[in-house]
C-alpha cells in the first residue's frame, strides 16, 4: 500500500516510524508547509508542499492525515475525491458539520475513512476491557477519566478556531472515545466548563446506557510537569485502575504499574504491557492495513463522529446549562 502523510508534526513522526516499521506499507510521499523539515524526514519518498499538487502527481493509496483539526476536513475530501482511503488523526473533523461532510465524501467515491483513536489500542486499556467484556468486575457503577496537565500545549493548540473548542477538544479527546470504549452506548451528556470551546477546565459527565456513568475532568491548572490521565473502573464485583497511558510517555510516571485490580478482595499488579508510542505505531498500521484489505478499519468515519457529537453534546450542555440527549445529535444528513 503507498501512502502519503500530511503533516510531520509531533504526532507526524510517531505516524512516520509506524508506517516505515510495517513491511506492507510504503512511504510514498510526505507533504509539509516547511519544505526542509519535509526533505530531511522523506527518505527516498516524494516531498511536497501542497496537497493538491501531491494527489496530482504521486501514485497513492491512502493519505495519513496528521494535521490541526480544521484541515482535517478539506484534506479529506481532497485526497477521497482523488480516489484515496484516508486515515485521520483524532478527531475526525472540527465539528460535526466537518463529519457529515467527510462521511458524504467517502460515500461518494467508495472509498474509506480511518480514524486513529489509538488509545484504544494501549494494553492496559485493552486488558480492562476483557476484564469488563469477561464479567470480572461485575456490574459497572462508574468509571473516572481524568486529565491533568501543568501548563498549556503550544502552537495551532491555543487557537480554539484551529482546535474547535478548547482542552476537552484537544487531548480530551482521548478521554471521551475511551468512556466510550469502556462504558459501551451513551444516552445523555451533562456537563460544566469555564469557558465552552475554549475551556481550559472541564468536567463532563455521560450516562451510559446501562445505567453506569462515566466522568471526565481535565484542566491546564496543575503543577509544572503534570500529566495525570488515570483511568478507574468500579464495579459491583470489582475495581481496576489504570495508572495512565501519555503520563508514562510525558515522564510524570515511572516505575508503577500501568495496571491494578481489585478482583478478589486485594489489589494487585496486572502484567500486562504496552506503551503510549506502541499504541499509536499499531493504531496507523492496522487501520491502514484494514484500508488495504477493504475491511472496515478498527475505529471508522461513523465511530470517529460519535466521539465528535459526545464533545458537542458537552459543549451544548455546558453553554445551556441543561443535560442533553445523545439522540439529537445522533443522525446524520449525509448519509
Amino acid at each position: 500500500m503507498r501512502v502519503a502523510l500530511c503533516g510531520l508534526g509531533e504526532i507526524g513522526q510517531h505516524h512516520l516510524a509506524a508506517i516505515r516499521s510495517c513491511p506492507d506499507l510504503e512511504l510514498a510521499a510526505v507533504c509539509d508547509l516547511d519544505e526542509e523539515r519535509a526533505r530531511r524526514d522523506a527518505g527516498s519518498a516524494a516531498v511536497h508542499t501542497s496537497v493538491g499538487r501531491m494527489l496530482a502527481e504521486e501514485e497513492i493509496d491512502a493519505v495519513d492525515v496528521c494535521l490541526p483539526h480544521s484541515l482535517h476536513q478539506g484534506v479529506a475530501e481532497e485526497a477521497l475525491r482523488a480516489g484515496c482511503d484516508v486515515l485521520l488523526e483524532k478527531p475526525l473533523a472540527l465539528d460535526l458539520k466537518g463529519c457529515d461532510a467527510i462521511l458524504a465524501a467517502a460515500v461518494a467515491a467508495g472509498r474509506r475513512v480511518a480514524v486513529s483513536h489509538h488509545q484504544l489500542f494501549y494494553g492496559p486499556h485493552r486488558r480492562l476491557r476483557e476484564l469488563i467484556a469477561g464479567g470480572q468486575i461485575g456490574e459497572i457503577q462508574a468509571i473516572y477519566a481524568r486529565l491533568w496537565i501543568g501548563g498549556r500545549y503550544g502552537g495551532w493548540r491555543t487557537d480554539p478556531e484551529a482546535v474547535g473548542g478548547g482542552l476537552l477538544m484537544d487531548a480530551g479527546v482521548h478521554r471521551i472515545y475511551c468512556l466510550r470504549y469502556l462504558g459501551g452506548p451513551v444516552r445523555a451528556v451533562t456537563a460544566t466548563m469555564d469557558r465552552p470551546r475554549d475551556e481550559e477546565s472541564f468536567s463532563v459527565t455521560l450516562e451510559f446506557a446501562s445505567g453506569a456513568l462515566g466522568v471526565a475532568q481535565g484542566s491546564y491548572h496543575c503543577p509544572e510537569g503534570t500529566f495525570d490521565d488515570r483511568l478507574d473502573v468500579v464495579g459491583s464485583e470489582g475495581l481496576a485502575a489504570v495508572a495512565g497511558c501519555k503520563a508514562f510517555f510525558e515522564g510524570d510516571l515511572r516505575g508503577v504499574a500501568p495496571l491494578r485490580t481489585r478482583l478478589g478482595g486485594a489489589w494487585v499488579d496486572d502484567p500486562v504491557g504496552g506503551s503510549w508510542a506502541e499504541s499509536v505505531r499499531d493504531s496507523v498500521q492496522q487501520s491502514l492495513l484494514a484500508l488495504e484489505r477493504g475491511e472496515e478499519p478498527p475505529v471508522g468515519a461513523s465511530a470517529g463522529r460519535e466521539t465528535v457529537a459526545l464533545i458537542e453534546a458537552a459543549y451544548r450542555s455546558a453553554e445551556c446549562r441543561e443535560r442533553v440527549l445523545v439522540a439529537e445529535l445522533a443522525t446524520t444528513e449525509a448519509l
